[in-house]
């Protein structure tokens, strides 16, 4: 169990620090050239931007896409970013595949089928750039830059905005941004007491989802500031099962709340009429999901890029939300959902309907990436408040989020998560002082 303990602590360094061998044959630190942290500061921010060009392409994924000979190389150094690369090109051609597959019997969008295709790639593009960034900037520099872009992206115009300005406007950004400066600062109890003031800030401003995820970061950091001891095991899986445990504690916590009107009478009056029309929170905030199962159900294999839903498809998932009593006759569902494209409302479900089973698998990759580099962290007790409040955000996005809102999350989330692989013992000689001497098998190489 100790050298499991090793081997998750030693995945959560940064890499090894870049290092020049001198004439005596010794190594020294190098420090990153000023221009390559420059270029990892500037992207970062175009990429949170979001600038768009046409049909879902943004300057940010364009820009990442050209830097593909620079961050390509570094894939090698973290667990899974290959295969979610991989992942990525196999599930782009089963969509096209499939939308021809569907064309005799579904009409299909040229445009819609080109911003998908932009959409994955802006994705695995900013991902690998992500992971670059992290070899010449700190983490919490990056979550820094990136909730910065982010909040300069932040548009006033929008209805939502007017609404509720930190729900719809502020609340991801601000707290990316003040988290990475905690993180920054090398203070735990810091981390504790901004998480939880924003905690509050969620809780007067009608966000049920920003509470919960708020809530599990608190109880998560003060959870890693217990005393423990240095011998005692842990492992990845165990502390796993623990959020699983504290997730359904948290869920039950909050619900309770809610209907005794601690969250507003607003939030109180939208939650009791989910429950009535569906019997589930969750199934009443986010009908969408009876509406994924039932397509799956009619069409196991998807529909492919840019394929346009046709009356039957439609109805089979209007009948399937109809089985959980929600009224599926409404301008969000006809229009939003189904209005000439499929809008799923989850990155799981966007996924399986525009790429289809390969779509599907990839979404699973990302999720499993997240949710092991969570417990990989929390079980070495390096899970900072950002990492945390990132990962649950992106758990959450991947079965109730829609991909086109979610990707810039989830470039930042799985850029900052992934594991790096255990360094190998060249890696650890090259951290050694001292000349390094290679073996006998470098030598014939």
């Amino acid at each position: 169990m100790i050298s499991q303990v090793r081997s998750n602590i030693a995945s959560v360094r940064p890499a090894p620090v870049p290092l020049k061998r001198t004439r005596a044959g010794r190594f020294v630190y190098q420090a990153p050239p000023l221009v390559n942290k420059f270029i990892a500061i500037i992207v970062l921010v175009v990429i949170a931007l979001r600038i768009d060009i046409d049909r879902g392409v943004t300057v940010g994924a364009v820009v990442c896409v050209a830097l593909f000979p620079v961050w390509f190389p570094i894939l090698r150094q973290y667990w899974g970013a290959r295969l979610l690369l991989v992942g990525g090109l196999v599930a782009i051609g089963s969509g096209i595949w499939l939308t021809v597959l569907s064309a005799p019997t579904h009409e299909a969008s040229l445009g819609q089928a080109f911003g998908s295709i932009a959409g994955l790639v802006g994705l695995i593009a900013g991902v690998g750039f992500v992971l670059w960034a992290r070899t010449v900037l700190p983490d919490s520099q990056i979550a820094i830059w990136y909730g910065a872009g982010i909040l300069l992206g932040v548009s006033p115009s929008s209805e939502l905005y007017a609404a509720n300005p930190w729900r719809f406007g502020y609340s991801v950004a601000l707290t990316i941004l003040l988290l990475g400066i905690t993180l920054q600062l090398h203070r735990r109890w810091l981390e504790l007491a901004v998480a939880l003031v924003l905690t509050v800030v969620a809780t007067l401003t009608d966000a049920r989802s920003a509470f919960a995820f708020m809530l599990l970061t608190v109880l998560l950091v003060a959870w890693q500031m217990r005393p423990t001891r240095p011998t005692r095991g842990k492992s990845a899986l165990r502390a796993l099962l623990g959020l699983g445990v504290l997730g359904l504690i948290v869920y039950n916590v909050i619900q309770s709340l809610i209907l005794d009107g601690a969250l507003g009478a607003a939030t109180q009056q939208r939650t009791l009429a989910q429950l009535n029309e569906t019997g589930s929170l969750i199934l009443g905030g986010r009908p969408e999901l009876a509406a994924t199962i039932a397509l799956m159900q009619h069409q196991p294999w998807g529909f492919g890029v840019g394929t346009v839903p046709n009356p039957e498809d439609i109805l089979a998932a209007k009948t399937g939300m109809a089985a959980i009593n929600y009224e599926p006759n409404n301008g969000y569902v006809d229009n939003y959902m189904f209005g000439g494209h499929i809008e799923l409302h989850s990155v799981i479900g966007d996924f399986w309907a525009a790429f289809g089973i390969p779509g599907l698998m990839l979404a699973l990759i990302i999720l499993v990436l997240i949710v092991r580099s969570i417990g990989v962290h929390v079980a070495a007790n390096a899970a900072s408040a950002v990492l945390l409040y990132l990962g649950i955000k992106a758990v959450w996005f991947m079965f109730f989020g829609p991909f086109f809102s979610s990707s810039v999350l989830l470039v930042l989330v799985l850029g900052l998560l992934i594991t790096r692989r255990v360094p190998t013992e060249r890696d650890a000689a090259l951290q050694r002082p001292g000349p390094l001497r290679p073996t006998m098998a470098q030598r014939r190489r």
